[in-house]
């Protein structure tokens, strides 16, 4: 019946909702909207006629009588107006004439994912986890299109200033509005009561200043692992214009502005060079704005008023997004008035394209195999994601794009197969599946978050980390879900075996328990925790506004992953919340050495800590290909161990990328042993180690060789090392693997064994990282290593040697 009431409050009600989504303040659009809901209620269409064209034309005649009342309450007021008054007020009367077609006409031109988003929110009336059950997405990833959806429509009616925000305004509650309606039945009283009630959100957009200047680029970090660079073969790329690409400082200043000013810019991770067009959504408890990134990739956010936000997406035609849960983002910005923060760096990575190919046991190719993207391990494209299911060709092969470590499924029949985007696939361009008999991975782990007080807490991100036993095993996806206003989350799509579940909430201690695929009515229960507070500052004692904060708690030599929380506040304050125990923090920054490990005893009334990243030095040199001597574009070079972790876009160990003739300069090394990790497309990577940092100091220039893959070759890991595998434990590092021929394996060394010195530093202190830093080396110099074994300790000395891996 399209003419209940029913029907009739549903329609009003989105069109209220949406209004009070877009603007916030008052204004006689709230009598407009009332007096469509009275004509609508008193006389309603006929039966057979649709409610929602018909409801639009009763507002536009409503409308069109206002204008007219409008236009002769002007024509009296006219005598005591000034002529520019007089000039704004009609203006003002026609932009308001003409914003109710401009949003219909904004919303069926909105983009999809968006429009579909809005119109079941708003029009439809649904909740986010009803459209998400319907869509087949995370209840996140609805979240940020609605958000996202909101923004464009902003976008699209506003010119250069919103006025519409004059006749599309929140429905207060106003009781002359309902005490003017004659109503003949109770229904029609309570559905003009229903339309007068509800608040508005201050839904609000800021716009970069009219000229953007460019922003010296820092870069922020990223995954400890040798990353292989993203440029298609052939892709033209320009060289890289900036001196140290990805590698500036962020600067504080004083500002003018009423709301402080955030200057950056986005950078290619694979070219250093800057990313023009990209979006940038910046989230706050009030809503998302989204700033655009220049020709050069420069970027500027100046709110209105302090306000703190989050980097919630980054957007830009041919990259992967950086998109992870809504809200759940962990790059923080801090503006305060009268304070600027230029030379941020963000990243994002091309989306190249990627061939992978399904086979059988005998690896001849598998057509019509069904392919999906199960997940990345940071989930990163949770929000906007690309293609995530493909079929294979006749060849068995499909294209497709995705992060780093994104794991794929193939099916056909009962036969399965997974793989991993790894280094190798990267380097190659091309990843395998092979299919086998194996059981369907239909396991859900389902529970409930709750505080203290056993009261669930809603939008917490929980992340199902498999526990891998068997490196050799199948690789499994990390499961990620957002829990309900009753606290519920679950986990999907897992195989039957042990997962990490990991909690993580704003203002509470990010919490960490085991569960089984399959398990049921799992409590996990969050507190807020130790809240430790502090500064990361220069040697001289200046903050720096821009850094990465790891934190991870230590057990013996083990080290295990906390947090990573990257922060812009021109103060260098942060803040955390973490359980009690003993923790490492640690901050990096871009163009500084990265801080020492700061030990804290996480209990109530912890001092403030004062965390100082130094200037470090600076190594030079050149990437060359070892056959041809000539350099190679666009490796990328990064400094091996210390603390890892980060988003993709702000990691906290970036490094940088050669340019067009192969050379480099890397600062910020910390003073110490270094090693580097080499990566390039096409060639086998590279650890090279053997250089000792000084505070200040420069090294090199050096020149290092890099072997470019056969056709067909997979890409080995070369390096000078003594050829061993190490893994923390309480008591120091355990071999876990020693490699043949290597320097360990000639001394003696084997599987099992118990190291807990490095030439005579503790390896409890040292950690892994620290250990291996100490083992790298040139070769034919010798480590020394003390060994654990019974009772007694004795000291192993191992050549360092020329490996593979």
């Amino acid at each position: 019946m399209a003419g209940h009431p029913d029907t009739i409050v549903r329609e009003l009600e989105g069109l209220r909702a949406l209004a009070r989504a877009l603007v916030s303040g008052a204004a006689d659009a709230e009598d407009l909207v009332q007096d469509t809901a009275v004509t609508a209620i008193v006389h309603p269409p006929e039966l057979d006629r649709p409610v929602r064209p018909w409801l639009a034309t009763v507002l536009r005649n409503r409308r069109r009588m206002d204008r007219r009342a409008e236009s002769r309450r002007h024509q009296r007021e006219l005598a005591a107006a000034t002529d520019e008054a007089t000039a704004a007020d009609a203006a003002e009367a026609l932009d308001r004439a003409r914003v109710l077609e401009r949003l219909s006409a904004a919303l069926v031109a909105l983009d999809e994912p968006y429009r579909t988003a809005i119109v079941r929110r708003y029009l439809d009336g649904d909740n986010a986890a009803t459209i998400a059950r319907a869509l087949d997405v995370p209840a996140g990833t609805v979240r940020w299109r609605i958000k996202t959806g909101l923004e464009r429509l902003r976008t699209a009616l506003d010119d250069t200033t919103p006025k519409w925000r004059r006749v599309l305004v929140p429905f207060l509650p106003l009781v002359k509005g309902a005490a003017a309606v004659k109503v003949k039945t109770q229904i029609a009283l309570w559905i003009v009561l229903l339309l007068c009630l509800g608040g508005g959100g201050a839904w609000f957009a800021w716009h970069q200043h009219a000229q953007v200047p460019a922003a010296k680029p820092i870069a922020a970090g990223s995954a400890a692992k040798l990353a292989m660079p993203r440029v298609p073969a052939g892709s033209g790329q320009q060289p890289v214009a900036d001196p140290l690409p990805g590698q500036g400082r962020a600067i504080a200043a004083d500002d003018p502005a009423p709301g402080g000013v955030l200057r950056g810019r986005v950078i290619n991770w694979s070219t250093g060079g800057g990313v023009a067009g990209a979006d940038l959504g910046f989230a706050t408890d009030s809503g998302i704005v989204t700033v655009h990134s220049q020709a050069d990739g420069a970027f500027e956010l100046a709110p209105p008023a302090p306000t703190t936000l989050t980097l919630a997406t980054i957007a830009a035609p041919g990259f992967l997004p950086y998109a992870p849960e809504y809200e759940h983002s962990s790059i923080r910005v801090v503006l305060a008035q009268g304070k600027s923060v230029s030379g941020l760096t963000v990243f994002l990575f091309p989306a190249l394209d990627y061939q992978g190919v399904v086979v059988d046991a005998t690896n001849q190719p598998v057509a019509g195999a069904k392919v999906r993207l199960l997940g990345t391990p940071q989930g990163e494209q949770q929000i906007d994601k690309l293609a995530t299911e493909w079929t294979s060709g006749g060849d068995g092969t499909f294209t497709f794009h995705a992060a780093d470590d994104a794991v794929f499924e193939a099916t056909k029949g009962t036969q399965r197969g997974w793989a991993r985007l790894t280094g190798d696939v990267q380097a190659t361009h091309v990843m395998k599946i092979q299919l086998a008999a194996a059981a369907a991975r239909v396991e859900t782990i389902s529970g409930r978050v709750v505080d203290e007080a056993d009261h669930p807490i809603a939008d917490v991100l929980i992340r199902g980390l498999p526990v891998e036993p068997d490196p050799k095993a199948s690789p499994r996806a990390t499961a990620f879900a957002t829990t309900g206003p009753d606290g519920t989350f679950v986990l999907d799509h897992l195989a039957k075996d042990t997962y990490e579940l990991f909690a993580e909430s704003d203002g509470r201690a990010n919490v960490r328990q085991r569960a089984e695929g399959g398990a049921q009515n799992v409590i996990v229960k969050m507190t807020s925790g130790v809240t430790i507070t502090g500064t990361v500052v220069t040697k001289a004692d200046d903050p720096v506004p821009a850094f990465t904060l790891t934190v991870q708690r230590r057990q013996g030599a083990q080290r295990g992953f906390e947090l990573a929380k990257s922060v812009v506040d021109a103060r260098g304050h942060f803040e955390i919340h973490v359980e009690p125990g003993s923790l490492e923090i640690s901050a990096a920054a871009t163009g500084w050495a990265p801080s020492d490990p700061v030990a804290v005893d996480a209990k109530p009334g912890v001092a403030p800590l004062k965390i100082v990243v130094s200037t470090g030095a600076t190594l030079s040199g050149s990437v060359v290909d070892a056959a041809t001597k000539q350099g190679v574009a666009y490796a990328r070079v990064m400094r091996e161990g210390g603390a890892s972790g980060g988003a993709s876009a702000s990691p906290a160990n970036a490094g940088t990328v050669t340019r067009a003739d192969g050379t480099f300069e890397l600062t910020g090394l910390p003073p110490g042993p270094v090693s580097i990790t080499i990566g390039a497309a096409d060639y086998n990577p590279k650890i090279q180690a053997g250089m000792t940092a000084e505070d200040g100091g420069s090294i090199g220039p050096i020149a290092i060789p890099i072997t470019k893959l056969a056709p067909g070759e997979q890409p080995t890991l070369e390096l000078v090392g003594i050829g061993v595998g190490l893994s923390a434990v309480d008591a120091g590092l355990s071999v876990t693997k020693v490699i043949p021929g290597g320097g360990a394996d000639a001394a003696g060394i084997v599987a099992g064994d118990l190291i807990v010195a490095v030439d005579g530093a503790s390896a409890i202190d040292l950690g892994v990282g620290g250990a291996v830093a100490r083992i790298r080396g040139q070769a034919g110099t010798t480590v020394t290593l003390t060994v654990k074994r019974g009772d007694k300790l004795v000291p192993v000395v191992c050549e360092r040697r020329p490996l593979k891996a």
